[in-house]
């Protein structure tokens, strides 16, 4: 077994039709994130492994996390391994070649499945955040009325990416991965083929942007709301549950979807409660490990 680095396109290609594959067999591979950095940035540590016949076995990908509100920031490592190589030292190879690969920074590992969590258990990493899939199905009977003064738009190319942005990022204050979003964030997910703007609604309290709902329809006709978020100041009038009605409403009526689902932290109980109360139940917990490291000096990659 070889492991190396995703360094042309060919092997690019090769990594996508792999993890296209699994999940096809219905393993969840990697993250929506993940793969929208598969190719390699400056941020990004890859590795690929190879059979002695040049097929992919395995692969693994670090991306990197900017701090968070004075906070360090973090690596974050997800594998996905070919069924006949999880019951080996692939796995653990794997992640060891990126976790030598980013040296001593900060690193959570999110285990997809659970022969990645048996590993981080192997590893004594620390089990330290869960992330919940939700689903339901549609259509749901959901008219989450909009508090005073609040008016609805869908999203402006070329108009509303800065109040997005500022608005996301207040709604996420604090959070890993989600509270430090940039323009460049926004306009890589709009650059992705499921983008539709007529999903993409916008929460407004006069030239205030309060709230957004973001819709995304998946290649088996499931909707999800994609990124939902309010702003501290307009918390507990109603307003998250008004958008999520939105979007809910819009995935049934306007693209036909039969099921919805959505990602939130485990420990987020009050959103939980708001989308249980919405018809959404806990399907499938995605657990994520953390080694703990000095992060103040940002990414370095050896």
């Amino acid at each position: 077994m070889k492991i190396t680095s995703v360094s042309d396109s060919d092997l690019r290609e090769a990594v996508v039709a792999f993890l296209e594959m699994l999940e096809g067999e219905g393993d969840p591979g990697l993250s929506e994130n993940k793969h929208m950095h598969l190719g390699g940035t400056h941020d990004v540590v890859e590795r690929v492994a190879h059979t002695d016949d040049g097929s992919i076995a395995g692969y693994a990908q670090a991306a990197w996390h900017r701090a968070v509100n004075g906070g360090y920031g973090h690596w974050a490592l997800e594998l996905a391994v070919a069924p006949d190589f999880r019951e080996t030292s692939l796995p653990s190879d794997l992640a060891a070649a990126v976790v030598e690969a980013v040296g001593d920074a900060a690193m959570t590992l999110w285990a997809h499945t659970s022969y990645v969590a048996g590993m981080a258990n192997d590893w004594g990493w620390r089990r330290t955040r869960a992330l919940l899939e939700m689903t339901c199905a549609l259509p749901v009977s959901c008219d989450g009325a909009a508090a005073a003064g609040i008016t609805f738009s869908t999203f402006r190319r070329g108009l509303d990416e800065e109040a997005w942005v500022v608005a996301n990022n207040l709604a996420f204050a604090g959070h890993p991965e989600n509270g430090a979003l940039t323009i460049a964030d926004l306009e890589a997910r709009i650059r992705q083929p499921w983008f539709d703007p007529n999903g993409f609604f916008l929460a407004w309290d006069g030239d205030q942007l309060a709230g957004s709902c973001w819709t995304k329809v998946h290649g088996d006709g499931r909707g999800e709301i994609y990124i939902i978020g309010v702003v501290p100041r307009w918390e507990r009038v109603g307003l998250g549950r008004a958008l999520i009605c939105r979007g809910l409403n819009y995935l049934s009526r306007e693209k036909n979807a039969t099921a919805a689902l959505l990602y939130v932290e485990g420990d987020n109980d009050r959103a939980t409660t708001v989308y249980e109360k919405v018809g959404f139940t806990v399907a499938r917990r995605i657990s994520a490990f953390s080694r703990p490291r000095d992060t103040a000096t940002g990414p370095s990659v050896r």
